[in-house]
């Protein structure tokens, strides 16, 4: 069932609250696993530091790679040397992902706290990306640096066999956030609606909905 159907029923229902946890991780999921599905990637937000040392927003799109609906809890992969790495080591672990299907309307946003991870999850990971995909781990500069020149730098040597990208597993890292706080804004024709889903220790889970 299409994302907007899918919530148009739920909503049809006598008590929507009950089956909306279910649904926005089911979508998830598919959003994982399916490449063209509206959250197959999200804008993730970590919190930097500005050239005064300031707390400040950092966002940028991420694809979504996996999805444990038990755990409520939702990966992306990247590289090592990236800023948001450095971000999220430093103690700045609080992280927002936001997705959006405009046709729809649908909004999704989800607070939580990252880990990056590089162990044999991360092994396992790297054994899922393509070839194509593991060239963005194969740049012998560190992403985001400053490169001179009238032309952008040169990627070609990202471009090997399959063997000689394993190297760019060191490179690799796998982040995981653990979701926290659920928030759902579906801009519905004939009246908005929104929701939340907090998700508190001992596995409880507290449904309300939000003026829109």
């Amino acid at each position: 069932m299409e994302l907007q159907a899918a919530f148009d029923h739920l909503l049809s229902t006598e008590t929507p609250l009950d089956g909306l946890d279910a649904l926005v991780w089911h979508s998830l999921a598919a959003g994982a696993t399916v490449g063209k599905h509206p959250w197959a990637t999200g804008c993730l937000t970590t919190i930097a530091k500005n050239v005064d040392e300031q707390s400040c927003p950092s966002s940028r799109t991420v694809v979504l790679r996996r999805c444990d609906v038990e755990a409520h809890s939702i990966d992306f992969h990247t590289d090592v040397r990236s800023s948001k790495v450095q971000e999220l080591e430093c103690g700045q672990a609080a992280v927002c992902w936001l997705f959006y299907h405009p046709s729809t309307k649908i909004q999704l946003r989800l607070q939580g706290t990252a880990s990056v991870l590089n162990d044999r999850q991360a092994d396992a990971a790297w054994e899922t990306v393509s070839l194509l995909s593991r060239s963005a781990y194969l740049s012998f500069e560190p992403p985001s640096k400053a490169v001179a020149g009238s032309q952008p730098p040169s990627t070609t040597e990202r471009f090997v066999e399959l063997a000689e990208s394993e190297r760019g597993r060191e490179n690799f890292r796998l982040v995981r956030t653990q979701v926290e706080l659920v928030d759902l804004l579906y801009l519905r024709q004939g009246g908005h609606v929104r929701a939340s889903i907090a998700y508190g220790k001992k596995s409880s889970v507290e449904l309300s909905w939000l003026v829109p």
